[in-house]
């Protein structure tokens, strides 16, 4: 019931957090924490049980790890914010590398988990500067999002369900309210466009002529319409220049940051 938001709280969904916050330029915010949380419950689907290669239960390498695993400016991200992140990581990425019988390089996943974490530190330092603020109600609000879209019957259940995983309500709800200022501060400073019908249309001609490029196999003739598909690709380009947003903005907010990492 859990796996979405626990990955949420773990601060490792950025990537998606963040296209999905930028969802907000074009729709509501509860729209946007939705998808955020649905796409990061399929990204944690693997269980902290999940077995390796030999069969037995797959275990986070966490030896080694300093007390203050990065330093944003002058803020720290702990050993036990790292680890809390890592875990859930590390068991989706065994549970991946199982079924293709390969190993998990979990220095290479360390450090990928870290610049997710080192990210939405920067976005939230960044809406921390620009004032963005976030009512009791609103955090409320997506609050009642979430329990429902994790199948609890309220805000309550949802509580006791992460407290039984190990978070108190305190820190569930600054949680939720930090990832409302990162979605509240994409919104505002990314500066997107809607595709114009050219551009929809463009790529429908490219798609389809891919389609029919493939031959006869690929049953070209059952290209839909036009008007068929073009919320859809509409959509995909959207979310083409969300990310490309999203990056721009990392981007500027890494180069201009004063960031020291201890892995």
């Amino acid at each position: 019931m859990t796996h979405g938001v626990l990955t949420r709280m773990a601060h490792v969904a950025v990537s998606v957090v963040a296209v999905a916050a930028l969802a907000a330029c074009s729709a509501d915010n509860d729209d946007a924490a939705d998808a955020a949380s649905q796409t990061a419950g399929d990204a944690a689907a693997a269980t902290s049980d999940a077995p390796g290669a030999d069969g037995a239960a797959a275990e986070a390498d966490l030896s080694g790890l300093p007390e203050v695993v990065a330093t944003v400016d002058g803020e720290d991200i702990s050993q036990e914010d790292f680890v809390s992140a890592y875990e859930p990581q590390f068991q989706t990425a065994s549970a991946q590398a199982q079924q293709a019988g390969s190993e998990v390089d979990q220095e290479e996943l360390k450090q990928q988990t870290l610049d997710y974490m080192v990210n939405n530190l920067l976005l939230r330092q960044a809406a921390d500067d620009e004032g963005i603020q976030i009512s009791d109600r609103e955090v409320d609000a997506d609050i009642e999002e979430l329990a429902a879209s994790n199948g609890a019957a309220s805000a309550k259940d949802f509580f006791t369900a992460l407290e039984e995983q190990g978070f108190t309500e305190d820190e569930v709800r600054a949680e939720v309210e930090n990832q409302l200022k990162i979605e509240k501060y994409l919104a505002e400073a990314a500066d997107i466009e809607q595709p114009s019908g050219a551009e929809i249309r463009d790529l429908y001609d490219q798609l389809s002529e891919q389609q029919e490029s493939a031959g006869e196999d690929a049953a070209a003739a059952t290209i839909p319409a036009f008007d068929e598909v073009e919320s859809e690709l509409e959509q995909q380009l959207l979310q083409e220049a969300q990310s490309e947003a999203v990056d721009g903005l990392l981007s500027d907010l890494r180069t201009d940051a004063d960031i020291t990492s201890n892995l």
